[in-house]
């Protein structure tokens, strides 16, 4: 990642609101809430060189340290650590000398000092809102500086209730003050300030490269995405961005624009060459998941992959009709959509195989009719075998002209209405090692769709036993126990007078908690839309 991948801020666009009132003022929030502000206080509370000050003055900049908290707090103990979040303040912004310590160090101090002392976070807002008010320093950066930190706290904690108003009045303000410099950052803040409301705030502190990025002025980077298939597109990731901004302006691009379109929508980190594959929370900040990662592996990848297939298909849109053709067909190769018949295969399916073998190779928009070897590709390896190979050749090649005049779009599209109709398509597949459940015979294979978990005959693909979605009351993963090498995973199945545990050892342990955790949100906002739709419409559904 280099700075270049960073854009600009944003131009400010000011909005109105509620909060441009001067009750709002920072000066009526010090007189109300700093200890230097209160007539009733004894003596003993302030600060004797300061009794007595201006409010105004209180929330201007200092060229010293403070020795206690602007706020006053019962606790004294707070005096120590606002100290130390001021004399980092001032560090950062060049005010005093680092002494050996790093801008990224400092930065990462205050927000320990913030996260660890939860009481901190408005004397923190109101520490840096002071020092970028009527700045004086000798530093010709230092007020810049001080809004980056501001940028910074904005993306990372949310304010309380009782200081909000008066944050978002003194961005407003800086957003429309005519000739203000600070006008595009001052808007970015208050976006940043309304996604941490939104989504809670960032947990992992910034990287290196991401600070330079913020100290040169660059509020967002290019992040690659990877769609099934290796399609690649670039976003432009902002610092508060979550994964639920990917999904949405991913699927904008296959024209999905209805929110029960987009829920069926999940991105994956995948780290260790595609060993570790976890989906997000939508929730999730993406710079928090890449700084993490990059940690554990610097070629970590983001994909977009379809968990949910209860929308149906659309084959209107040609990136939308190639992603799912690329997400299905590694299951359809492996022969996982289908039950494998133990006996003789029918003229009808080895047909319909011969078909999609043929829609294959047209996506590839060959002019020639395909080899043996590319049509063995095409194939099941388990099906392939059942007839010899120029039967195949016979058989796919017939296919082949039927299906010359599609272009490669309507070829997928075709493969695609075809495969729907298989009984496992739209599932998600995980490799089940052992189970502690007598009734699941392992190793097999976990099939989770919108209809419960299918366990399957590791061979034939049949299905050994089903659990309804409505059955399963809980998942959540357990560390590999002495002597094995993988993962368990605790499912809690079962109606709520009699759940048991079944215990599921697997490589992906977290990516099946998150499936079906995804599974049975969209069966609870599913039976929510029965219960508040009228009955006219429940049938819709």
């Amino acid at each position: 990642m280099s700075l270049d991948e960073f854009g600009d801020f944003g131009n400010p666009e000011v909005e109105g609101s509620a909060f441009l009132d001067s009750q709002y003022n920072m000066v009526e929030f010090a007189k109300k809430y700093f200890r230097q502000s209160s007539g009733s206080k004894s003596d003993s509370f302030r600060d004797k060189s300061k009794k007595g000050k201006d409010p105004a003055e209180l929330v201007k900049f200092s060229k010293t340290p403070i020795q206690e908290s602007l706020i006053e707090f019962n606790d004294p103990n707070m005096n120590r650590v606002a100290s130390e979040i001021f004399l980092a303040i001032m560090k950062f912004m060049g005010d005093h000398p680092l002494r050996g310590q790093s801008e990224h160090f400092v930065v990462c101090t205050f927000l320990k000092l913030i996260g660890e002392y939860g009481l901190m976070k408005d004397e923190a807002y109101c520490q840096v809102l002071k020092q970028i008010t009527a700045n004086t320093s000798s530093k010709p950066d230092s007020c810049q500086k001080g809004w980056r930190l501001l940028y910074t706290l904005t993306a990372y904690c949310r304010c309380s209730e009782v200081l909000k108003p008066f944050l978002v009045k003194f961005l407003q303000d800086a957003c429309k003050s005519q000739g203000a410099l600070f006008q595009g950052i001052a808007k970015a803040c208050e976006q940043n300030l309304r996604k941490t409301f939104q989504f809670g705030g960032r947990s992992v502190f910034p990287s290196s490269m991401e600070l330079k990025a913020i100290m040169a002025g660059r509020s967002s980077k290019r992040q690659l995405f990877l769609f099934p298939g290796g399609i690649e597109r670039h976003l432009k990731i902002k610092t508060c961005s979550v994964a639920l901004d990917v999904i949405e302006e991913l699927c904008y691009e296959m024209a999905l624009q209805r929110l029960e379109a987009m829920d069926e929508y999940t991105v994956f980190i995948v780290t260790n060459r595609g060993m570790n594959v976890r989906p997000l929370n939508k929730r999730e900040y993406i710079l928090d998941i890449a700084t993490e990662a990059e940690q554990i592996d610097s070629n970590y990848s983001f994909w977009l992959r379809r968990v949910i297939w209860a929308q149906p298909l659309k084959f209107d849109n040609e990136l939308s009709v190639t992603i799912h053709y690329n997400q299905v067909l590694p299951d359809y190769l492996k022969g996982l959509l289908n039950v494998l018949p133990p006996g003789k295969v029918s003229e009808q399916q080895f047909n319909q195989i011969a078909k999609l073998a043929a829609l294959q190779h047209r996506t590839k928009d060959s002019l020639y009719s395909p080899t043996i070897h590319e049509i063995a590709e095409y194939i099941p390896g388990q099906l392939f075998t059942r007839q010899g190979p120029q039967q195949w050749m016979h058989l796919v090649t017939q296919h082949t002209h039927a299906v010359q005049s599609l272009n490669p779009h309507q070829a997928r599209a075709q493969f695609l209405g075809l495969v729907c109709a298989f009984p496992m398509f739209g599932s998600s597949f995980f490799y089940i090692l052992s189970s502690s459940n007598s009734a699941i015979s392992t190793p097999c294979i976990l099939a989770v769709n919108q209809n419960g978990l299918h366990f399957l005959d590791e061979d034939t693909h049949e299905v050994l036993v089903k659990f309804p979605l409505k059955l399963v009351q809980s998942t959540h993963t357990q560390r590999p126990s002495a002597g094995t090498s993988y993962p368990y995973v605790d499912i809690l199945l079962g109606d709520m007078t009699n759940p048991r545990v079944t215990q599921l050892q697997l490589e992906q342990g977290l990516e099946l908690c998150r499936v079906i955790a995804m599974h049975i949100e969209n069966l609870l906002s599913l039976r929510q839309k029965r219960l508040t739709l009228p009955p006219s419409e429940i049938t819709l559904l």
